[in-house]
C-alpha cells in the first residue's frame, strides 16, 4: 500500500477525533443528565487499532488524547495513559483478532473498556482526587461499550477494514 492512502486515513482519524471532541464540548442540554454519554474517542481508537494499527500510530494518538484530556478538564495524562495502554494491548492482539467474529471482538474491547474505567477510578482514589460516583462511571463505561458497534460500523464505511490473511500493511507487516 502506498504512503498516500495511509496519510489520508490518518488525516481522517484526526478529523473524526476533532469532531468527537467538538461535540463533547458543545452544551446540548441544561442541567444534569441521567445517562452519561459514551467515550467515543476510546471507541474510535479501539476500532481503528484492531482493524488497521498502521493508521493510528502512537505519535498521532498521544497529542489527540492529551488535547482531549486538557479540553475536557480531566487529570492531564491519566486518561491518555490508560487509553494508550488499551490501544497497545489491542495492537498486540491484532494477529489473534483477525480471525475473531465481531462478537468476540466486542467482548475483547468491552473488557478493555471496563479495565480502563476501573483503573482510572482506582488511580483517582489512590491520588485522593475527586472521583465521580461509581454508578455514574459504570453507566459511562456501559454507554461506551454500547456505542462501540456503531463506531466500528462507521469505521468500516469509511474504509478501515481488516487486512486479509497474508496481506501486507503500509509498514510491510503481515496481517
Amino acid at each position: 500500500m502506498a504512503a498516500r492512502p495511509v496519510w489520508g486515513y490518518r488525516v481522517t482519524f484526526v478529523v473524526l477525533s476533532a469532531g468527537i471532541l467538538f461535540f463533547a464540548l458543545v452544551p446540548f442540554g441544561v442541567g444534569e443528565r441521567a445517562w452519561p454519554g459514551p467515550e467515543l474517542m476510546v471507541c474510535l481508537t479501539a476500532a481503528w487499532v484492531l482493524r488497521r494499527p498502521d493508521y493510528v500510530p502512537v505519535w498521532l494518538l498521544l497529542p489527540l488524547l492529551l488535547l482531549d484530556d486538557a479540553l475536557l478538564l480531566r487529570p492531564l495524562g491519566l486518561w491518555t495513559l490508560l487509553v494508550l495502554l488499551l490501544s497497545e494491548y489491542l495492537r498486540r492482539r491484532v494477529d489473534h483478532a483477525e480471525a475473531l467474529p465481531f462478537g468476540s471482538e466486542l467482548f475483547l474491547v468491552a473488557g478493555g473498556i471496563v479495565a480502563v474505567f476501573v483503573a482510572n477510578h482506582l488511580a483517582l482514589v489512590l491520588l485522593l482526587a475527586e472521583t465521580p460516583p461509581v454508578h455514574g462511571q459504570a453507566l459511562h463505561a456501559l454507554a461506551t461499550i454500547v456505542f462501540y458497534p456503531g463506531v466500528a460500523l462507521v469505521s468500516e464505511v469509511v474504509g478501515v477494514r481488516r487486512l486479509a490473511p497474508g496481506e501486507l500493511d503500509s509498514l510491510g507487516s503481515r496481517a
